[in-house]
């Protein structure tokens, strides 16, 4: 095929395993690494049609660096120029199964996993990668079904009994993977978390002087805790932890690898575009920005755009008559609908933008999560055939629920007020496949590890009538979201009976 084609090409071989599952490979691909080497991998698990489905991507085969003004256009850019060199086919030799019928089939090819930062200058690794391998789940009619998906690259001068040999073993290894049970755990004290309140009041104060002053409508301020773990927690086991107590939100981690000259919070600018990324490396220290989030930012099917509309919160309560009464308070709180129209208006803008006329749901709907529930409206589109994913990205992000209104002034404002960069937090998240299908999450109730450090990330919408000390609070229940996870310990192995 190379020969033929005289370039090299991209060989995409697909088997379905009964029974494994994405975590407990992570967990056994982690543990069987030597010290001081460190893969990149990209987790994502979000619910499709009802069904929770699995996605993980390990190494890269090509990637490029998505860092700095113009990122989203490289990144259609990459996707659309690699997509006629990529051929798929599956390997099984079970009967093959229909896949249109598989829950996951959204996801059942090729993906490419993509990560951002919040603005063009944050510290992120922000990067579009074709992994090397990726497992996708989603459980239905055949149980807990898994495809495992390789991709290889073929040039002309490849030997290819080199490559059937690495065929054989991957799909050899994976099969022998499907019996690993879950990663599990135990659960310690959380780490006490400790939020400067005077500097975050100031903040909060400076932004509601300029909303008061016209120069904006409503701006999203975040707040960056660090902590220092009593030991480095278990990805894998903080992960399961995080699907089980959240089951209503998308649980992701990206992993990358900052040199160790470098301080926490600052991330790899990533690789040259389109180079490959070693599966492994020496001397750095693996940095992994995981969370459990609530919002999805958009979803592409077949040209069909939905998008979610979250902003206004508070918490659950202790009683089902409590939780009511909180309910029924924030879905008639002048405020809290307010903040949540600016976020709406800023999508139906965006969308306005690229030609695009959404259906928009008439009143929002409570989204109840474990500790809080927000306002969220549901948005529908059709999207233009000359419009691919990456423009509607970039026309969409940030929106009014993570940044403010009007966007650029909000986002002028945010470069003055925050004194910390924002990474990943609150931005794309997510993966597009070679049409330009895609699901994408927004990186809240987050934090970055790295080792035995965490920084955790949660942030609130200020408007003209906020109380500071109310939004303060609200930051507070938002990091609790993640300060119990991370609090997670490797559970001991069983004793062997006597």
């Amino acid at each position: 095929m190379a020969r033929v084609r005289g370039a090299p090409q991209i060989l995409s071989l697909s088997q379905p395993i009964p029974e494994l599952d994405p975590l407990a490979v992570l967990a056994q691909k982690l543990g069987s690494l030597p010290p001081n080497r460190f893969p990149s991998y990209w987790y994502l698990s979000h619910k499709a049609r009802g069904e929770r489905v699995r996605v993980l991507g390990w190494g890269s085969l090509r990637q490029v660096d998505l860092s700095g003004e113009g990122g989203l256009r490289a990144a259609r850019s990459f996707v659309e120029e690699l997509q006629p060199h990529v051929h798929t086919a599956c390997v099984s030799r079970r009967e093959l199964l229909q896949v249109d019928g598989f829950p996951g089939s959204r996801q059942e090819r090729p993906l490419c996993f993509c990560r951002l930062g919040f603005s063009p200058r944050s510290d992120g690794g922000a990067a579009l990668v074709l992994p090397r391998w990726q497992l996708l789940q989603a459980p239905d009619s055949w149980g807990s079904l898994a495809v495992a998906r390789l991709n290889l690259e073929i040039d002309p001068e490849s030997d290819l009994a080199a490559l059937a040999n690495q065929i054989t073993t991957f799909f050899a290894q994976m099969e022998r993977l499907s019996p690993s049970p879950l990663p599990s755990w135990e659960l310690q004290a959380p780490v006490p978390v400790d939020v400067e309140e005077a500097p975050l009041l100031a903040r909060i104060q400076k932004a509601l002087q300029a909303i008061q002053a016209g120069s904006l409508d409503k701006l999203v301020l975040a707040e960056a805790v660090d902590l220092h773990l009593p030991a480095p927690p278990s990805i894998p086991s903080l992960l399961a932890y995080l699907e089980k107590h959240h089951p209503d939100c998308s649980i992701f981690a990206f992993a990358a690898r900052v040199r160790g000259t470098e301080s926490f919070g600052a991330a790899s600018r990533g690789s040259s575009p389109a180079s490959p990324l070693p599966l492994t490396q020496e001397g750095i220290h693996p940095q992994v920005f995981l969370g459990a989030t609530p919002e999805r930012l958009l979803s592409v099917w077949q040209g069909r755009v939905q998008i979610d509309a979250l902003a206004g919160s508070a918490a659950r309560g202790a009683t089902g008559h409590q939780d009511q009464v909180l309910a029924e308070r924030l879905l008639g709180s002048a405020k809290d609908r307010r903040e949540h129209q600016w976020v709406v208006r800023s999508i139906q803008e965006a969308l306005g933008r690229l030609g695009m006329d959404p259906c928009i749901s008439p009143q929002p709907r409570l989204l109840r999560l474990a500790n809080i529930q927000h306002l969220q409206t549901l948005i529908e589109a059709e999207l233009p055939a000359n419009v691919h994913l990456f423009d509607l990205l970039a026309q969409l992000h940030p929106t009014a629920a993570v940044g403010g209104y009007p966007q650029e002034a909000a986002l002028q404002w945010l470069e003055r007020l925050e004194p910390f960069d924002r990474s990943s937090y609150a931005a794309p998240l997510g993966w597009v496949d070679l049409q330009g299908n895609g699901e994408f999450v927004v990186g809240i109730r987050s934090a970055l590890i790295q080792g035995d450090r965490a920084r955790l990330y949660a942030g609130a919408g200020i408007v003209a009538d906020s109380n500071p000390e109310q939004e303060l609070a609200e930051i507070r229940l938002k990091l609790r979201s993640l300060v119990q996870a991370l609090a997670l310990r490797p559970a001991a192995p069983l004793l062997p009976s006597l």
